[in-house]
């Protein structure tokens, strides 16, 4: 009969065993294979929901695409699919910002996709629309890194503070909210109600307690995407790129 060192020896040299297995085969394990994404990590202007200069009322980003062009090719494991911009309408900015600190905590390499999945499938914000359709992600990957410039809402007459956004230089669209239906430009008159004010109930709305009557507070970010031959979707670190407040009474925000 075996000693127990010897049993403990054969345990642990089938531990080894399957150990090494693993290696050779992460399916075959039950491990998922997983890619890492660099995230964008440069914002050359991030407003605050305090902001009141209209001049100021813009995001504007860097997209982080150089490090990545092994994964261009449609032919590849993955695919590097490009840079997604997510927003969320609030109407209590206290919630906005609890929201912000949850996801700030657990954006961290070693949570990785954790930030973004909160922000995607627990708070629900949602991708950024356009007057040309839905474009996803909002930035197509290119591998060189772009400068990205969004103004939600318009004011005045002047095209330097129309809305609009532009990828490296060149205008892309209108941006729109979720659907391509409504503008940012709550309670504006309209003929077919596309300047619609946020309700309760809308996709890309979270309605509680109001902050200021008339007010809203759009939050938005910024997170590289990719994609695997299973269809799977990979996401970087979140990147915060700020807060603007609207306001549905004054005609220009």
């Amino acid at each position: 009969m075996w000693g127990k060192s010897t049993i403990e020896k054969k345990v642990f040299y089938l531990v080894l065993i399957s150990f090494c297995s693993c290696l050779v085969s992460f399916s075959g394990c039950g491990l998922t294979e997983y890619y890492t994404l660099d995230a964008p990590t440069v914002t050359y202007n991030s407003p605050s929901y305090t902001t009141t200069d209209y001049t100021a009322k813009y995001f504007d980003f860097l997209t982080r695409e150089s490090g990545m062009t092994d994964y261009l090719s449609s032919s590849s494991d993955f695919v590097f699919l490009g840079t997604a911009v997510y927003y969320k309408i609030y109407n209590n900015y206290s919630t906005m910002l609890s929201r912000n600190s949850s996801i700030s905590s657990v954006n961290t390499s070693s949570n990785y996709s954790s930030a973004a999945t909160k922000m995607i499938e627990t708070y629900e914000y949602q991708q950024l629309g356009t007057d040309s359709g839905t474009i996803t992600p909002l930035v197509s990957a290119t591998g060189s890194n772009r400068r990205v410039y969004i103004r939600l809402m318009h004011y005045g007459s002047s095209n330097d503070y129309a809305a609009k956004i532009t990828i490296a230089g060149t205008e892309l669209a209108v941006p729109l909210r979720v659907g391509n239906k409504y503008t940012f430009d709550f309670g504006r008159t309209s003929s077919d109600d596309d300047n619609a004010v946020p309700v309760s109930g809308d996709d890309d709305v979270e309605y509680g307690t109001a902050s200021s009557s008339g007010k809203w507070y759009v939050d938005m970010y910024a997170v590289a995407v990719g994609r695997d031959s299973s269809y799977t979707t990979s996401y970087s670190l979140v990147l915060h790129l700020g807060s603007v407040t609207i306001d549905q009474n004054e005609t220009d925000n």
